[in-house]
């Protein structure tokens, strides 16, 4: 497969039901390829604040995408974010194709994520939202656009909102520690969530990729 769409998710949870409606699904070398609709279309993961840098510089080489969309789970800045909201990160983002998207209904909202360290909590996004422009933030978006500026090839940063402004994702997702029933209640309500949004997230990217492969 060469020239293909390359979609990026941070872990392989956040994009099983992306992966599983691939059409000729087959998996090469820590790929997945198969097709949206006609459209070509390869999966690879980069792990926490793109861990996997080296092969994701790799892949890029070997398949020469027409377009990286980096994809998943971003935390919500904005009062008026809601978990679902599907966000374009314009600054992490190929200008010509935040222009090529200019007037699709697509995006809940659009603007300026910041790639963080470490997970935020409530404290952390009231002081990003100081800067009005800040819509949301993750972990992997600012290092992915790096490797792909000095690759040369096109990027798009769309994400979905997972967690809203004054949520932190629960402590036993990023310790894996139980410190009294309320972690797992938590939890419970968190990970039921997430099960939507992923199935949303999927669908939402078809679509994508059929708009700007238009």
């Amino acid at each position: 497969m060469r020239n293909p769409t390359l979609v990026t998710f941070a872990l392989r949870q956040e994009g099983y039901p992306f992966v599983r409606n691939l059409k000729r699904r087959t998996v090469s070398n820590g790929l997945v390829l198969g097709l949206v609709g006609n459209r070509e279309t390869a999966v690879c993961w980069l792990g926490i604040g793109v861990e996997n840098a080296d092969s994701f510089a790799r892949f890029i080489a070997e398949l020469q995408p027409r377009l990286v969309i980096n994809s998943g789970f971003a935390g919500g800045v904005r009062s008026l974010l809601e978990p679902g909201d599907f966000l374009l990160a314009t600054n992490y983002s190929s200008q010509e194709i935040v222009e090529k998207l200019r007037t699709s209904n697509l995006f809940s909202a659009r603007g300026k994520f910041v790639s963080v360290k470490r997970i935020a909590n409530p404290e952390t996004k009231a002081q990003l939202r100081q800067d009005s422009k800040v819509l949301a933030l993750d972990m992997e978006s600012e290092r992915m656009t790096a490797i792909c500026r000095d690759l040369s090839v096109p990027y798009l940063t769309a994400r979905m909102v997972s967690d809203r402004r004054d949520e932190s994702v629960p402590k036993l997702f990023i310790d894996h520690k139980i410190r009294g029933p309320s972690d797992i209640g938590h939890a419970i309500h968190f990970a039921g969530r997430m099960l939507v949004l992923r199935e949303r997230l999927a669908a939402r990217l078809k679509t994508l990729i059929e708009e700007v492969n238009r």
